[in-house]
């Protein structure tokens, strides 16, 4: 069996650990924003993919299945989905996941209470002293992820200092309020339903990564110099993205978007990834149109084709632009025809 990628000791003995926790993002997956396990349906929308993938575990309903792909599950489907979202197999052990466990149930029983259900409109930041709890579930986010997804990259230096802030208890205070590190939260109120509206995944904007955490963002940088604006659909702003980076703080302070400004953010993030599928299937179709039928498409064909992808009044915004909308789509405008 191979070793733990976090402590490097003990084998790699536990499946189905939850690199981003399981009882913030479960809301935000949940077909209905319910607190209920194994009953996710998502769109994952994370700006590296080429598509926006739907995705279900086993106790998801048959109707929210049947929505999101738009026909019944098959059984490759039904298979892939005993895989919980963003969990691994073999990749951490035992010991270190009874950490996690530890790191995780102080800040959901003793801090996520004051974000979540209550309304915080006109409310810009919240401050707390408790600053060493919140950057440890914070900061085992950033690693669990670094470790499990190849994708999100965080330099070796930084994640060795995160083995340990996480894994060793006598760590100095100093050391752990030493990693730069920036949360925003997206105030979420109307209901169970409205959790369902949030992200879940990793942007990717240039070389900067920032974790999409259901109603918290999470931005990290090695050092204090390397903090620098980075346009996140109205997340940061150049005026006070040092002052909402906590760095060697004595009380960490997170950024809060109230019920109106979260709306705003996740509207413009929604504008950016429909466009880039937009573009990303009229290329893609065009392509495949001239590969089965040995010319491109008319524009008045290819016109057709993109109303019809947006205008398609009964999706919401992330099934109107799904992989499997899209494939349907392109499989009755181009057929099989050579």
């Amino acid at each position: 069996m191979a070793t733990c990628k976090c402590c490097a000791i003990n084998s790699a003995n536990k499946t189905n650990t939850h690199y981003l926790t399981d009882a913030i993002i479960r809301t935000c997956l949940n077909e209905d924003g319910l607190n209920k396990r194994e009953k996710g349906a998502m769109f994952d929308v994370s700006s590296n993919k080429t598509s926006i993938e739907f995705a279900f575990q086993r106790s998801t309903s048959q109707n929210a299945i049947k929505d999101g792909l738009g026909h019944e599950a098959n059984e490759e489907e039904i298979e892939a989905a005993k895989q919980n979202a963003f969990s691994v197999d073999y990749v951490f052990c035992s010991n270190c996941e009874d950490r996690f466990g530890e790191i995780e149930r102080d800040f959901i029983e003793q801090i996520l209470p004051r974000f979540r259900g209550n309304d915080m409109t006109g409310i810009s930041e919240l401050d707390f002293e408790n600053n060493v709890m919140i950057r440890k579930f914070f900061l085992l986010q950033i690693l669990r992820t670094s470790v499990a997804d190849e994708k999100y990259k965080i330099s070796h230096e930084l994640k060795n200092r995160l083995r340990l802030i996480i894994l060793d208890e006598r760590v100095e205070e100093s050391e752990i309020v030493s990693v730069p590190l920036n949360i925003s939260y997206l105030n979420t109120i109307g209901g169970d339903f409205e959790y369902t509206k949030n992200n879940v995944g990793i942007a990717y904007l240039g070389n900067k990564q920032i974790i999409m955490f259901n109603d918290f963002i999470i931005q990290v940088f090695d050092k204090i110099s390397d903090v620098a604006f980075i346009d996140f659909f109205g997340v940061n702003e150049k005026a006070t993205i040092d002052y909402f980076t906590n760095f060697k703080e004595e009380v960490f302070r997170f950024k809060v978007f109230d019920p109106i400004k979260r709306k705003e953010i996740l509207a413009n993030y929604t504008r950016f990834k429909t466009r880039q599928m937009l573009e990303f299937y009229v290329n893609d179709f065009q392509k495949e149109f001239q590969a089965k039928r040995g010319f491109l498409p008319t524009r008045h064909e290819l016109s057709i084709f993109i109303q019809e992808i947006i205008y398609g009044n009964r999706y919401n915004d992330f099934q109107r632009y799904s992989s499997e909308r899209y494939k349907r789509l392109k499989y009755i405008y181009i057929g099989n025809q050579r």
